[in-house]
């Protein structure tokens, strides 16, 4: 059987399930959650969706993340968790308490620095995201795919491949994607809600931080920050950051776009992207962090001016191939 198949069966046998994805999500995470939790329930089995704090805009706007809990209780038992876009245990935050341990766990991920944590895995690399393979094992289980189901996983897509135009969308991406609107995914409807629906803070936070942009490391690196005090001064939220670190990359020349973000009092969360052909994930985890080829980030302690400080450092190797 393949790792799909052992999913799909367990999935089939049992009857209660709590699902999870990592802290901070993206659409990829938050999206295969509600998708696989609605299927599941469609199927007439109990389900439990839990994030590590409460869902904000513009994820809040899937259908269905209404049903997301913060907290459980303790004493309640499930046939398996269903840990979906987490490359590692650590990275669900508070949410991993509550992984008790008999508890089966079932890891389906397309992050190349997973590392396989789970009871099941499944997890390939080469899938345009979390999604996609979420999509294979409804199909695997036989269970309901109805309209709210098909539109969390095409925003899913939508967003881990950034509406269809990065290098993870290949043509069975596309076929998915057509499989879904015939099942009722509206794209234009998806795209106003989820991605093209921001707050006023949010333009006024992008207009900030287009300010700090600038070049380092002859041209190949662009880099842009965000500070504390810039993030209150545009009345922003962690969640209007989406997305800022592709403008950086957007620049002709530059190999890495990075956007620098001052998360706490001592801490600088590093996002990474890379045009060609720098493996971002491995760059990362050179920090402790990780993700995929193209796109990956870490958290560090330190200001954001000592976090860009040591990071153009070890970006220096990667660029002139001298990385040990």
């Amino acid at each position: 059987m393949t790792p799909s198949d052992k999913i799909a069966a367990a999935l089939a046998r049992g009857q209660r399930f709590l699902l999870l994805t990592h802290q901070d999500p993206d659409a990829d995470g938050v999206g295969s959650v509600l998708a696989l939790g609605r299927s599941l329930c469609d199927a007439g089995k109990e389900t439990t969706l839990l994030f590590q704090a409460p869902l904000g805009p513009p994820l809040c706007f899937l259908k269905g993340a209404e049903r997301a809990v913060t907290q459980l209780d303790d004493r309640k038992i499930f046939d398996a968790a269903v840990i979906l876009d987490c490359a590692e245990k650590n990275r669900l935050g508070r949410a991993a308490d509550y992984l008790y341990k008999e508890l089966p766990l079932i890891n389906i991920d397309h992050h190349e620095t997973n590392d396989h944590f789970g009871t099941l895995n499944l997890v390939d690399p080469k899938s345009s995201s979390t999604a996609e393979l979420v999509f294979g094992v409804i199909r695997a289980a036989d269970l309901p795919m109805g309209p709210e189901a098909a539109e969390n996983l095409f925003a899913a897509i939508q967003g881990d491949t950034g509406s269809f135009r990065y290098g993870n969308t290949t043509a069975k991406t596309f076929r998915v994607a057509a499989e879904l609107v015939d099942l009722g995914a509206l794209p234009w409807d998806i795209s106003r809600r989820i991605r093209d629906n921001h707050s006023m803070a949010r333009l006024r936070l992008l207009g900030l931080a287009l300010e700090t942009v600038c070049l380092r490391l002859q041209g190949r690196v662009a880099v842009m920050t965000l500070t504390r005090e810039m993030m209150e001064e545009a009345g922003a939220h962690e969640t209007d950051t989406e997305e800022f670190v592709d403008y950086p990359r957007f620049i002709r020349g530059v190999e890495m776009g990075v956007l620098i973000r001052e998360t706490g009092q001592n801490t600088t969360k590093v996002s990474i992207r890379s045009n060609n052909w720098v493996n971002a994930a491995r760059l990362a985890a050179r920090f402790g962090g990780g993700g995929h080829a193209r796109a990956a980030g870490f958290t560090c302690r330190g200001a954001a001016g000592t976090a860009l400080t040591l990071f153009l450092k070890e970006a220096r190797r990667f660029l002139d191939g001298t990385r040990d």
